[in-house]
Parts: C-alpha cells; sequence; structure tokens
C-alpha cells in the first residue's frame, strides 16, 4: 500500500496519476462514465434513426463509433457491449472528462497543455463543458459525469472570481458560486455537514442561492480544509501549492485553526472579554493568554468570533498553527 499523501504536498505529475490510477477519493466513482456515455450515443443514434430511418444510418454507424465492429453487429446493443469503451477507445468526450476532472477535482492541467497555453486552456474550458453539457443528452445513470462539470464549473468561480455568464458578459461582474455538492467533494465532507454548516452559521459560508455558496466563501472555507486540492495549473510543473516554513523572530504561540482556515487570535476580544466552550458551558476570560490556555486544554476546542454577517458565533477548532505573538 502507497504511503497517503497530502494535497498539498503532490505535484502535478502525482496528482494526474492518481487521478488515472484511481486512487484518490471520488475518482473511481467520476471516471465511471463508460457506460452513460455510451447511453448518450444511444440516445443520439434512435434520435437520428427516427429522423431519416434505419436504412439510411445502419451501414454507417459502425464506422461512427471508434474500434473495429463484427459486420452482424447491431448497434442497440452499444450501451451494454463490453467490448466497447469510450475511455479505452479514445472517444473525444471520455477525453474532456478526464481533462474536466484533472482540473475540477485536482487543480492540474492535462499534461499536453504547455505551461505558456494554461491561461487560455482555463480560460475557454468552462465555456466548452456548459456548452457539451447543453447539446449532450444524459441520462439518469450520469450523475458522476454531471458532478465532474460541476467541480470544475465551481473551481473556476473560485480561481477567476466571476459567475458562467460573467465570463461571456463584457457588462455583467456577477460573483461565481459553488454548489452544495461540489464544495463537499472538495472539503471531503458529505453534502448534510455543508448544509448543517450552512444552517448553523458557524462559518465563513455565504449561501448564493438554495444548493450554492459564493465562490469568494468558498474559496475562503476550504483553505482551512487539508483534503482540498489547491489550484496549481498556474504554477510550474513539479512546483507544490505548500507555502514555505516561516522563521519567527519573536515569541511564538499555537492557536486554534477552525475549518474556515480562520484562528483564536488576540482580535477577537468583545465587551472587553474573550468567549470560548460549547454552547451552554461557555467560559469568559479578560485575558487572551488565559482563554488560549482553556482552549488548549478542552477535547474540542470552541470559541466565539464575528461571521461575515458581524454576529458572534462558536466556531470548533480543527487544527493547531503557530502565529508570532504580538
Amino acid at each position: 500500500m502507497k504511503p497517503v499523501i497530502l494535497p498539498s504536498q503532490m505535484t502535478a505529475h502525482q496528482r494526474r496519476e492518481a487521478w488515472y490510477g484511481e486512487e484518490i477519493p471520488h475518482a473511481r466513482y467520476l471516471r465511471d462514465y463508460d457506460f452513460p456515455l455510451k447511453k448518450a450515443l444511444f440516445f443520439c443514434l434512435s434520435e437520428l434513426e427516427g429522423i431519416l430511418g434505419a436504412e439510411a444510418i445502419a451501414p454507417k454507424i459502425a464506422a461512427i463509433v471508434p474500434g473495429n465492429q463484427p459486420t452482424d453487429w447491431d448497434w442497440r446493443s452499444l450501451p451494454f457491449d463490453s467490448s466497447v469503451s469510450p475511455s479505452a477507445s479514445g472517444w473525444d468526450c471520455a477525453k474532456r472528462l478526464d481533462d474536466a476532472g484533472l482540473y475540477g477535482l485536482l487543480g492540474v492541467r492535462p499534461a499536453n497543455v504547455p505551461f505558456e497555453a494554461r491561461k487560455s486552456w482555463v480560460a475557454k474550458l468552462p465555456l466548452e463543458l456548459d456548452d457539451w453539457r447543453q447539446n449532450v443528452r444524459l441520462g439518469k445513470d450520469a450523475n458522476n459525469i454531471s458532478l465532474i462539470i460541476d467541480l470544475a464549473l465551481s473551481r473556476h468561480a473560485m480561481d477567476t472570481g466571476l459567475s458562467l455568464a460573467s465570463i461571456t458578459d463584457e457588462d455583467l461582474n456577477e460573483e461565481g458560486e459553488v454548489s452544495v455538492p461540489a464544495l463537499a467533494v472538495f472539503g471531503g465532507v458529505s453534502e448534510g455537514r455543508i448544509r448543517n454548516v450552512l444552517s448553523s452559521g458557524e462559518s465563513c459560508l455565504v449561501r448564493k442561492s438554495g444548493q450554492a455558496v459564493t465562490a469568494s466563501s468558498a474559496k475562503e472555507w476550504l483553505a482551512g480544509r487539508k483534503e482540498f486540492y489547491q489550484s496549481i495549473w498556474d504554477l510550474p510543473e513539479g512546483e507544490k501549492p505548500e507555502p514555505k516554513a516561516r522563521n519567527f523572530s519573536g515569541e511564538v504561540l499555537f492557536v486554534p485553526v477552525a475549518s474556515d482556515g480562520s484562528t483564536f487570535n488576540p482580535e477577537l476580544e468583545h465587551k472587553g472579554k474573550y468567549t470560548v466552550g460549547a454552547k451552554g458551558q461557555e467560559i469568559q476570560f479578560d485575558q487572551f493568554q488565559d482563554a488560549l490556555n482553556a482552549l488548549q486544554k478542552m477535547s474540542t476546542p470552541r470559541w466565539r468570533r464575528p461571521n461575515a454577517a458581524g454576529n458572534w458565533c462558536i466556531v470548533s477548532g480543527r487544527d493547531w498553527k503557530r502565529i508570532e505573538k504580538k
């Protein structure tokens, strides 16, 4: 068994290998698109036959589908024929979805995209995916394909800050959004967990619609999650996203870090007090160091801090971080 490598420690090459080798969470599910793609082609050919007639299209279909087909091959068996594999046969749509998965889930560009072409490739990707999604009739078995596209569009919103509509309309400057399903995959949690976090108001997440949050708040929340693959498509090949370790010159404090990346810090004084502890068991301290000492003794450190709306809510620590005492 290979040792577990954190996303922050993986180069673009390692991430691509993990995607094609299906060695990371979600990759096996996301890449299982042979059947839904064959079924989509089946829908398309059925409609074409209904318009032009079986005799007109039957002789030509075998030439359309990649791979050598027997002379008595019935195209209607396509969705169930295991000898036909869109992934193995190099169907263009399969390559497109792999590219979308590499960018959407892992934040990297395909190996065949030169470094100097990275920005134009990323700029075109969401438009191409959106057009493809609208033009291809996907069945109910294609939830994974829909999620791949969703991940790519959501990451693009975080990378650029813009909505898909704003990319095509110069007069529109609307913030992009990240869907709840995509955010759950990015953060390595369930969709139910995301909805609970949104309902509690204990995070920086800002709801944009019923099933999505603003791209800026999603990016801030994900910054505190080790499961998230930061975008490195704009970095030279081989470079990792992990920042260089910082040397501190003064006194150092170890403070808890919430799931959104925020820390317990001296600026969280409210009405002259620091409030720590779970709801119903809260304790207030006059001095920051006393409050920090109390947090360090808790199995799960909890403290109050203002959310995006300015309301003082309780957050839970999921990690610890060094900061310099000022």
